[in-house]
């Protein structure tokens, strides 16, 4: 049987298994592929990724750069207003 869900359980151990990396990261901006898809890039000195977010089915690190929508959604826009350059903390 195939998950197609992630539980609260998914979602601590991808958190825990990505930590490392992305602590000390600055948000530098948001991304959207769809309305359930979106993707934050993250970056520090000498390390750059990408954090691809499906709502309710997965989260990775990736740095591969996808294509992203020409003008992006509102919610987008909001996100970046409030969000961007933001530091990731613990």
């Amino acid at each position: 049987m195939v998950k197609s869900r992630f539980s609260s359980l998914d979602v601590r151990a991808m958190v825990n298994s990505i930590r490392p990396d992305v602590v000390g990261c600055n948000l530098t901006n948001v991304y959207d592929l769809n309305s359930r898809v979106y993707i934050l890039k993250l970056a520090r000195r000498g390390f750059k990724c990408f954090l691809l977010l499906e709502s309710g089915v997965r989260f990775h690190l990736t740095s591969y750069d996808r294509d992203k929508s020409a003008v992006p959604s509102s919610y987008t826009m909001k996100l970046r207003k409030h969000i961007r350059t933001k530091r990731l903390t613990a």
